[in-house]
């Protein structure tokens, strides 16, 4: 499989073609062998993109911190080993660690690599969390079945 597919996606999504949670469904439908695609395709995205500042609000504005404090504290997250998907309320970020690109409704901004290091760690924090709290969950759920069950055994009486 190539970039083109994805590219095509993201364009569409831009132009208003694409519904937001199609494009976010092409790329978490792809599996951990299709990171260096993704990879491929952020290299693509970044080129083509203005940095991240140009025209947007400084990070040092009040309201800069706050939209991007609002994105990634209402984010989702999905990593494929080497890179990461943060999917924010308006905004997706796609991030390899080396490179990272903010996807927007109009137009592509790209990231500086310590940005984009830092966002790649945070992918790789949501989603391990989130593996924890499932495994804590489903310990939880198996504890609760067996106490069901031997407490309503230990209701039958024993056929004498």
């Amino acid at each position: 499989m190539n970039t083109e597919p994805l590219l095509t996606a993201v364009h569409a999504w831009q132009r208003g073609a694409l519904d937001r949670e199609d494009l976010i469904a092409r790329l978490t439908a792809l599996g951990r062998e299709d990171a260096p695609l993704l990879s491929e395709l952020i290299g693509q995205l970044t080129v083509q993109a203005a940095p991240h500042g140009h025209g947007a609000p400084a990070a040092d504005s009040p309201n800069g911190t706050d939209v991007w404090r609002d994105e990634l504290m209402g984010s989702r997250a999905r990593t494929w080993g080497t890179v990461g998907l943060l999917v924010g309320p308006s905004v997706l970020i796609l991030t390899d660690g080396q490179r990272g690109v903010v996807l927007g409704e109009r137009e592509s901004r790209a990231l500086s690599s310590s940005v984009s290091g830092s966002l790649m760690l945070l992918c790789q924090t949501i989603v391990m969390a989130e593996h924890a709290l499932n495994e804590r969950e489903m310990q939880h759920l198996r504890e609760q079945r067996l106490q069901s069950a031997s407490s309503s055994l230990s209701e039958i009486d024993p056929v004498q």
